[in-house]
C-alpha cells in the first residue's frame, strides 16, 4: 500500500485496502472509528401546554407536531433491525449541497456534515441551511491536510481554524472531526482528544468518489448494512458528489423496508444523537408588559427536543401579579432556541422590584444545565437605561423576534 500523499488541497487519490479493513471491522462500532482510510477527494415527558405562548420555535426542518415527530422516531427506533448514520465529507459546495438536504428532508433523515473549513469561509449560508434543516455539522480540517504528517500545533490549528469559521457562520459545530483519507495513529488522536475533539470514521464506504452509477454506490452501501450501529461514508464535496447524491433516496428506501432506521451521530461518533445542555433566562421586565423567556440549546440535537417550563411564586405572585403557566416548549431539529411570553399585571400600586422564577424539567433529547431562571418584574416608570443596567437587553428584543 502506498503511503498517502500530503495536500493541502482538496484532492487526491483512493489510499487503503480491504485486508486492514477485514482486520479492523471487529473494532470500529466498538471505538467509534471507521474500517478503512478516508478516500481523499477528486475535488474536495410528552406534557400538556397551558397557556404557552411560544415566539420562535418554527422550523423548515420540522413538518407537523413536534411532539408527533418525535414520539414516532422514538417508537420506530425501538423496533430497529439496526440504525444507520449517513455522514458526508469535503462540502459544502453549492448545487450539491443544497439538493442533498432536499432529498434528506423530503424523505425526513438527519446526517452529519464533516465539512472543510475554507469551504465554510467561502460559503457560510450552506453551513447554516445544513444546521437548520436538522442536521448536524462536524469538522474535516481547514483544508483537508493528512494529519499523521502534521505537527501537534499544526493538527490543532486545522481543527480549531475550522471550528471558528464555522461559529463565524453561526452555527453550533460539534466536537466530531473525521481525519482526511481515514489518516490517524495515536499521536494525532491524542492531539485531537485533548483538544477536545472526537476522531470518526465509518463502518461502510461507499466509494462514490472512485467510480459507480447511483445504483451501484446504493448497493454498496446496502451490503454493507448489518443489524446494530452502520455509519456510511459518502461526499458532497468531490466531483462526483452529484452521483452519490443521486444514491441517497435509494438507500433510504430500502434500509427502511429492510427494517433499519437512520440517525444522526452522538457524542462519541456513533448513530444516535447529541444530547445538548439546555438552559433558560428571562430577561427583567416593566410592571405591565410581557417578559420573555429564552429556552437554549448549548448545540444542534439533530432532532426535535423539548422541555417543560412552569412560572413560580416569589415575591411576585402567580395568579395575581403574572398567570399561572406550565407548558412544553418544544425546539425542533435544526433549531437552537424557543421564546415564550409571560404577560404580567399592572396593579397601579408603586412596589419596589418583585421577583418570580422560571423553571425547566422534563428534558426530552436535551440536558437541564441552566434550570432556573429569576423573572424581574420592575415598576412602572423604570427607564430604558435602568432596564439596561439590570441585564435587559435593548427594546427591539422585548417584541417577539422569531429568527436567529
Amino acid at each position: 500500500m502506498l503511503p498517502p500523499r500530503a495536500r493541502t488541497e482538496v484532492t487526491g487519490r483512493r489510499l487503503g485496502s480491504a485486508c486492514a479493513a477485514a482486520v479492523l471491522l471487529p473494532l470500529v462500532l466498538a471505538l467509534g472509528l471507521g474500517t478503512t482510510p478516508v478516500p481523499p477527494s477528486s475535488s474536495a415527558e410528552p406534557g400538556a401546554s397551558t397557556e404557552g405562548a411560544v415566539l420562535a420555535a418554527g422550523s423548515p426542518a420540522a413538518a407537523g407536531s413536534t411532539g408527533s415527530t418525535t414520539t414516532r422516531r422514538r417508537a420506530a427506533t425501538r423496533r430497529c433491525k439496526g440504525r444507520v448514520a449517513l455522514t458526508f465529507d469535503d462540502g459544502p459546495v453549492p448545487g450539491t449541497t443544497t439538493r442533498l438536504l432536499r432529498v434528506l428532508r423530503r424523505h425526513d433523515v438527519p446526517a452529519t456534515f464533516f465539512v472543510v473549513g475554507r469551504r465554510v469561509r467561502e460559503h457560510p449560508e450552506l453551513v447554516r441551511a445544513i444546521e437548520r434543516n436538522g442536521h448536524l455539522v462536524a469538522n474535516h480540517t481547514w483544508a483537508h491536510e493528512q494529519l499523521t504528517a502534521r505537527s501537534d500545533r499544526e493538527v490543532r490549528a486545522t481543527v480549531h481554524g475550522t471550528r471558528r469559521a464555522l461559529q463565524r457562520a453561526g452555527v453550533a459545530p460539534t466536537r466530531l472531526v473525521r481525519p482526511p483519507y481515514g489518516s490517524i495513529n495515536p499521536r494525532v488522536r491524542r492531539v485531537l482528544v485533548r483538544a477536545g475533539f472526537v476522531p470518526v470514521l465509518w463502518s461502510i464506504d461507499s466509494n462514490d468518489w472512485a467510480n459507480g452509477s447511483a445504483d451501484q454506490i446504493a448497493g454498496r452501501i446496502l451490503r454493507g448494512l448489518r443489524p446494530g450501529p452502520n455509519v456510511v461514508l459518502q461526499h458532497d464535496g468531490v466531483n462526483r458528489s452529484p452521483i452519490s447524491v443521486d444514491a441517497v433516496a435509494t438507500v433510504v428506501r430500502r434500509a427502511k423496508r429492510r427494517g433499519y432506521c437512520f440517525t444522526a451521530l452522538d457524542e462519541k461518533g456513533r448513530p444516535g444523537f447529541h444530547t445538548p445542555d439546555v438552559s433558560v433566562t428571562v430577561t427583567p421586565v416593566v410592571e405591565g408588559r410581557t417578559a420573555v423567556a429564552t429556552v437554549r440549546l448549548a448545540g444542534e440535537a439533530g432532532r426535535d427536543t423539548s422541555v417543560r417550563l412552569t412560572v413560580r411564586s416569589g415575591t411576585a405572585r402567580v395568579g395575581t401579579d403574572l398567570p399561572a403557566r406550565t407548558t412544553r416548549v418544544a425546539i425542533p431539529a435544526g433549531r437552537r432556541y424557543a421564546r415564550v411570553k409571560i404577560p404580567t399585571t399592572a396593579d397601579g400600586t408603586v412596589e419596589p422590584v418583585e421577583r418570580a422564577s422560571v423553571e425547566i424539567d422534563a428534558p426530552q433529547g436535551v440536558r437541564i444545565a441552566g434550570g432556573t431562571a429569576s423573572l424581574e418584574i420592575l415598576p412602572p416608570g423604570t427607564t430604558r437605561t435602568e432596564r439596561v443596567s439590570r441585564g435587559a437587553a435593548p427594546d427591539r428584543v422585548w417584541e417577539p423576534a422569531v429568527r436567529r
